[in-house]
């Protein structure tokens, strides 16, 4: 039976590692997948207070993102409304992006979405100048990236943490 459940576990965290390029809460379905392991097992390889550690750092991940994208984008000029539209294109980016190519379109679209939103809103709402717009955008996209970029690592470390303990 342990064996059947290593390989879901497996199976889950590939899954979430990969769905955290379309936008996904990949980290969060990892909390997720090892709660469910650690019930069908008996919470043998790890207790509840992994699983609750593993949390706080989802929770932790998804914060600092959403932080690098506000910092960047007021650094660069936007106001809250472009920064609500950076996270509503990044979201609208990935998921469109997905069905064009699945992994490289949701990156590039969540990316693209993140400067489109911010650019938008800057320009629609506050009615600010073309190199306003853009500038926020900009401050959006880098954001963005190292967003992401931490949030990929993490990932990393928290699949990393979790079969150290079931292997």
């Amino acid at each position: 039976m342990h064996v059947l459940m290593d390989v879901m576990l497996v199976f889950a965290l590939a899954v979430s590692l990969f769905s955290i390029f379309y936008g996904m809460p990949g980290n969060f379905f990892m909390v997720i997948s090892s709660f469910f392991y650690g019930v069908g097992t008996g919470f043998d390889n790890f207790s509840i207070t992994f699983i609750i550690t593993l949390l706080g750092i989802v929770i932790a991940l998804e914060a600092i993102e959403f932080i690098l994208i506000s910092f960047t984008a007021k650094k660069y000029g936007s106001s809250k409304w472009g920064i609500f539209g950076a996270v509503v294109g990044g979201i609208i980016g990935a998921i469109s992006g997905a069905f064009v190519t699945p992994v490289v379109g949701a990156i590039v679209g969540s990316v693209v979405g993140v400067f489109l939103g911010a650019f938008l809103m800057e320009i629609i709402v506050h009615r600010k100048d073309l190199k306003s717009g853009v500038l926020s955008g900009f401050g959006a996209f880098l954001g963005k990236i190292g967003g992401m970029s931490i949030k990929v690592i993490g990932a990393v470390t928290m699949a990393s943490m979790i079969l150290y303990k079931v292997i």
